[in-house]
């Protein structure tokens, strides 16, 4: 979408909806694709058993954490919170056989990149794998937090939140989606379960 002399404004999508919206997809995800759970599972439980009861989470743990945060990103591929950015043209761009002049602002749709299957072939189908080597992907080919210089400032705050809460979770308690659940889902903004997060939960004894 392309539009001319918008004032110069930034408007914030941020604070707790994001991280929240990435936890409620992932376990989701997690638990309709028990391969990917399992290397969750295994990889939290591997830090959990080095840790003293009640010890914090330590940075080299979240370091660790290699298929959990995978796990995310490809959650964050498929379910970006954020559906669209604004930019402003620097100078005049062709792009696609058009030119968009300076100045103008430009919006971009996330899934339109997310989905593409010339980046990320069979783009429906769930595969943390994708993102075992994040430094192999093209540039501005994975944007959930944006890119270049206006890139989210707050997106290493919701990776440590979310890799916090996740081994919290799959450690301490086991859980599936409940009889009925269509994995159905709107946005207003923020991406939610139509019907909520129906899951059967019960604690790890």
């Amino acid at each position: 979408m392309l539009s001319k002399g918008l004032p110069n404004e930034d408007i914030m999508v941020a604070a707790h909806d994001t991280t929240a919206a990435l936890i409620t997809f992932l376990l989701r995800h997690l638990d309709a694709n028990k391969d990917a759970y399992a290397k969750v599972l295994q990889e939290q439980e591997e830090i959990a058993r080095c840790k003293a009861e009640g010890e914090a989470l330590s940075w080299e743990d979240l370091c660790k954490m290699r298929h959990t945060w995978a796990a995310a990103m490809e959650t964050l591929r498929i379910v970006p919170p954020a559906f669209s950015m604004l930019r402003r043209t620097l100078a005049d761009v062709e792009f696609g056989g058009y030119v968009i002049p300076k100045g103008w602002q430009v919006m971009y749709a996330t899934n339109m990149t997310h989905w593409d299957q010339a980046i990320f072939p069979d783009p429906g189908r769930f595969d943390p794998a994708r993102f075992d080597d994040p430094a192999a992907l093209a540039p501005y080919s994975f944007v959930p937090f944006g890119g270049g210089a206006r890139m989210c400032p707050g997106n290493e705050f919701s990776k440590v939140e979310t890799l916090v809460a996740v081994h919290h979770i799959v450690t301490r308690f086991r859980w599936k989606l409940a009889d009925g659940c269509d994995g159905s889902f709107s946005r207003h903004p923020m991406p939610y379960p139509t019907q909520g997060l129906l899951i059967d939960i019960e604690p790890i004894h």
